[in-house]
């Protein structure tokens, strides 16, 4: 190559380089990395629903005629636990007969592993998993890795404080984002997708 060919080279690969950049910057700059995150599958019926976050699945249990009602999480206190959405659940109308409840985990990977017990005594062919927005796409990964043979759906808990609009314009928001996509690979590197 002659010494002439390699700065145009230079400013060939520097171009090609700052327009890739200038691409990846403008598509950060809209709502598909965050909708990518969301999965919410039609509603179908289920043998249960499992509960990661929200009220949501009393009203799916209703529509969908679903007698199981499975709540996850092992935070203590209010919020997403599984005794405040047990409580939410019963306050609701749900009877508490009706509702199991796994208080252990502290994780995603933890709630699925927790839940696939209570899913082979109900003998569940088809489950629901609800949870945060931004929260799906692992769930549902997550669960069907760890619940061989079993349809898992995705339902989005509503109302939900975050939305995929605009995503990048509020730090808590490009903190979800951010961290559930570091999140997702972690789990894929990890193999529990």
């Amino acid at each position: 190559m002659t010494p002439e060919r390699r700065p145009r080279r230079r400013r060939i690969a520097r171009s090609a380089a700052l327009f890739a950049l200038g691409g990846l910057l403008a598509f950060l700059a809209t709502d598909h990395p965050a909708r990518f995150l969301i999965v919410d599958d039609p509603p179908a019926p289920s043998d249960a629903i499992v509960v990661m976050a929200g009220a949501t699945a009393v009203a799916l249990m209703r529509s969908e005629k679903v007698a199981t009602l499975i709540v996850t999480g092992g935070e203590p206190g209010p919020g997403d636990s599984a005794e405040s959405l047990r409580a939410k659940a019963i306050e609701l109308g749900t009877p508490a007969a009706r509702i199991r409840v796994e208080s252990l985990s502290h994780s995603t990977r933890e709630a699925v592993l927790a839940v696939a017990p209570i899913l082979r005594s109900l003998q569940a062919r088809t489950v629901t998993v609800v949870t945060s927005p931004y929260h799906q796409r692992r769930a549902a990964a997550a669960a069907r890795r760890a619940w061989p043979g079993i349809e898992v759906r995705s339902r989005a808990a509503s109302p939900s404080a975050w939305s995929p609009h605009r995503w990048w314009t509020t730090s808590a928001s490009r903190r979800v984002v951010l961290t559930e996509y570091a999140k997702l690979l972690y789990y894929g590197v990890r193999g529990w997708l």
